[in-house]
């Protein structure tokens, strides 16, 4: 028996506008329930039920969201929208829609990515089956723990940028060192850094899996490998989290600037200033540091050039930098030339690109 035969549509929109909450909660569940079953009679019929459901959804328990959730997450032809708005709810709503509903598309993915929590990253983190596009948007972000989810997830797909990401950030996170361990499909190129970072019994486990011979492995190109672009004290994780948390806040209210990095400069806050210039030139935070560790003054022009930054702004910021005590080379002479050939050579996507290359230098 099709739905429009058990209940006219004009009544289910009359009862989806009841004040009475236990009256609600009943009919999304046997809404729910009915699209459970399999689809609905007509695309019409399916669409004006998504909508009474989308209406009714703000308006009942909790207990009701969460029931409906389990009825839902293996439903294909479920409302788009509805599923949208269960997968951004509170987590235990949320986590059995992110992670099996096939109703969300990748897009819909990195949108949770980008705007919800870290818990629901690392429900987007778990999903199987992610394809690169999902793992680059939760990698961005430069949480470990979302990381080294994301590495557990063996069936996700990563990019060799997202592996040399991670490899990076697991310099100084052991959990994530040993889950990059198990994965079968890390790139061969990024094993001797990984064995570097190591202490001697994941060394072990590392020559065994991958067939490295670490005796083989020169002492200087182990030190290289270990001290190259290596901070000199790790920042603190509350500043770090605090300059992130700004960050992202002004560059969804359209705030973050040229000018913000600059008097984050004057301010000396230089967490704040690698928060910034990550997220306007749309880089990860630790390959802009390694960028920056290895050629200060280049690699800052490659950021602004990623980031649009009018090429008669940056003496400003070089000066600036200066200021505040950077050791940058001035913008005279040879390195002051390739410093202005990041402007001159590279649109700002290619800048992107060539930052994250030099991140990478052996």
């Amino acid at each position: 028996m099709g739905l429009t035969s058990q209940f006219k549509m004009s009544d289910l929109a009359r009862l989806a506008q009841s004040n009475d909450p236990e009256h609600r909660d009943q009919l999304l569940l046997a809404l729910g329930s009915l699209c459970a079953i399999g689809p609905l009679e007509d695309s019409a019929t399916e669409a004006a039920v998504g909508q009474i459901m989308l209406i009714l959804y703000p308006k009942v328990h909790q207990a009701a969201k969460l029931t409906l959730s389990g009825k839902l997450c293996h439903v294909a032809w479920a409302s788009h929208p509805l599923i949208m708005s269960m997968a951004q709810d509170i987590p235990k709503i949320a986590e059995p829609i992110i992670s099996s509903s096939p109703v969300l598309r990748d897009c819909d993915l990195i949108e949770i990515s980008e705007n919800a929590s870290t818990e629901h990253r690392l429900m987007v983190a778990h999903r199987p089956n992610i394809g690169m596009p999902v793992t680059e948007a939760l990698i961005r972000h430069d949480d470990p723990v979302v990381l080294t989810a994301l590495v557990e997830n063996k069936t996700a797909k990563l990019s060799m940028e997202s592996f040399a990401t991670c490899v990076r950030v697991s310099r100084r996170i052991e959990p994530l060192r040993s889950k990059l361990t198990l994965r079968s499909d890390m790139p061969r190129s990024l094993i001797p850094s990984l064995f570097a970072y190591s202490d001697e019994p994941m060394r072990k486990m590392i020559s065994a899996r991958f067939g490295i011979d670490g005796n083989h492995l020169s002492a200087v190109v182990k030190e290289a490998i270990m001290n190259k672009g290596q901070r000199p004290t790790e920042p603190d994780e509350r500043v770090e989290m605090a300059a992130r948390t700004l960050v992202e806040k002004l560059a969804k209210a359209d705030r973050l600037s040229a000018s913000f990095i600059i008097k984050s400069l004057n301010d000396k806050k230089f967490i704040m200033f690698e928060h910034a210039l990550a997220r306007l030139a749309g880089v990860g935070i630790d390959q802009l540091r390694e960028a920056l560790e290895r050629d200060l003054l280049y690699a800052t022009a490659l950021c602004c050039r990623a980031a649009r930054i009018d090429r008669g702004v940056f003496p400003a910021i070089h000066s600036a930098m200066v200021t505040a005590g950077k050791e940058i080379a001035p913008l005279n002479g040879d390195e002051g030339n390739k410093a202005a050939n990041a402007f001159g050579n590279h649109s700002p996507a290619a800048a992107a690109v060539a930052l994250r290359l030099l991140s990478r230098e052996a």
